[in-house]
């Protein structure tokens, strides 16, 4: 579709409509006075008055044909695009791994991907048009912590998290990161786009990280213990030289060890308090 196609479409119907005007004018008062000047029989101008009103009606409707079909196939083309948009948009959001929901300004879902199903046991259908709240998959102790999350939000513009407990439809609680972002027109919160991603795994992983730093802090101070004692014993109780060095030798082998060991505790230690700060 070339310029000449932009400058006349429905975009600029005043413009197609004072062209039609005049030219509509134009074409009844000349083919009148031509008409009048050099056809004198009755008859005969009656005739060709009709012919030039068939003839101006065929040849406005071809014009009005052109405009009209062209600007619908503007449209279907728009639709078109815009169907093939939404088509290939859903499918990320069918995709992706998180929990995606578009809400109104008070918390009720108008769009949700299919990943609620896997995640919480919900059909999508069984949540438009009512809030996580209203269904039970958010208990309402949580109010505050969104509350907090809405006014960070709004008060930054910017996206907000939160970790969150989620309720699967058999009972089963998941623990999630919530990713807020705000929907503003006209510098008015219309809706919120929210993605819910499960960390409930994450979790349990750092839980287990926790316990095997803490496991081995006991067990470095179980074996210091036992060889302290050992240590002693052989400089009271050995009183062959070459045996108590032997033993001597290999004790403080031993000690070696647990020094890189308590080395590498306190390296675990840094990374058992990061892990609590990152919980």
């Amino acid at each position: 579709m070339g310029q000449s196609d932009e400058k006349l479409s429905f975009g600029n119907p005043i413009i197609i409509v004072s062209i039609y005007l005049v030219t509509g004018i134009i074409w009844i008062f000349f083919s009148d006075v031509i008409l009048a000047i050099n056809i004198r029989d009755m008859p005969s101008l009656i005739f060709f008055q009709s012919f030039k009103g068939i003839l101006y009606i065929l040849s406005t409707s071809i014009v009005i044909y052109y405009l009209i079909n062209r600007g619908f196939n503007k449209v279907i083309a728009s639709e078109q695009i815009l169907t093939e948009s939404e088509r290939k948009h859903k499918i990320i959001l069918d995709t992706v791994g998180d929990i995606i929901l578009y809400t109104d300004k008070y918390g009720k879902i108008l769009d949700i991907n299919k990943r609620i199903e896997t995640k919480l046991g919900f059909k999508k259908d069984e949540l438009l048009g009512k809030s996580f709240m209203d269904v039970g998959i958010l208990d309402i102790k949580y109010v505050p912590v969104i509350a907090k999350m809405y006014r960070q939000g709004l008060s930054n513009n910017h996206e907000t998290k939160i970790e969150l407990g989620l309720k699967h439809k058999s009972g089963e609680v998941i623990i999630v990161e919530a990713d807020n972002k705000f929907i503003t027109q006209n510098g008015e919160v219309i809706g919120a786009v929210t993605a819910f991603r499960d960390i409930t795994e994450r979790k349990k992983a750092l839980v287990q990280i926790e316990n095997n730093i803490e496991h081995f802090a006991h067990l470095i101070d179980h074996i210091r213990n036992p060889l302290a004692i050992l240590n002693t014993y052989v400089q009271v109780r050995i009183s062959d030289p070459e045996i108590k060095q032997d033993l001597q030798a290999h004790i403080d082998k031993i000690d070696e060890t647990i020094k890189q060991l308590d080395e590498g505790w306190m390296d675990t230690e840094d990374t058992r308090k990061f892990l609590k700060s990152y919980k």
